[in-house]
């Protein structure tokens, strides 16, 4: 089973939507800005806007230029419904393979 789409989540602020993919690098990215995936989670608790649009940017890939102004779209969108969406994200982050790991064997269904 290719589970390459599990986990890929759509988050809607206002009028603009990105679309974020659990990808390693991503992870990383995650990591290194808050210490670890719980320090994501705990970000999102605590409804930091700019932990928050930290969590949105490495899903979503932006480059430098697209990322400063996800804190303000954060923000003016209400950064408790943008909470709610990346919570969805780190869950995939957590566990990229999803709930079924597919088949032992290739070819066996």
């Amino acid at each position: 089973m290719n589970n390459t789409l599990h986990g890929t989540v759509t988050v809607k602020l206002g009028d603009e939507e990105f679309t974020l993919t659990p990808t390693l690098k991503a992870v990383r990215a995650i990591e290194s800005r808050f210490g670890g995936l719980r320090g994501a989670s705990q970000a999102i608790t605590s409804l930091s806007v700019d932990g928050c649009a930290a969590i949105l940017v490495a899903g979503a890939a932006l480059d430098d230029k697209a990322a400063k102004a996800v804190p303000e779209q954060v923000w003016l969108h209400g950064v408790l419904d943008a909470s709610t969406q990346l919570n969805a994200y780190l869950v995939a982050l957590y566990n990229p393979r999803g709930k079924d790991s597919g088949n032992d064997q290739a070819g066996t269904a």
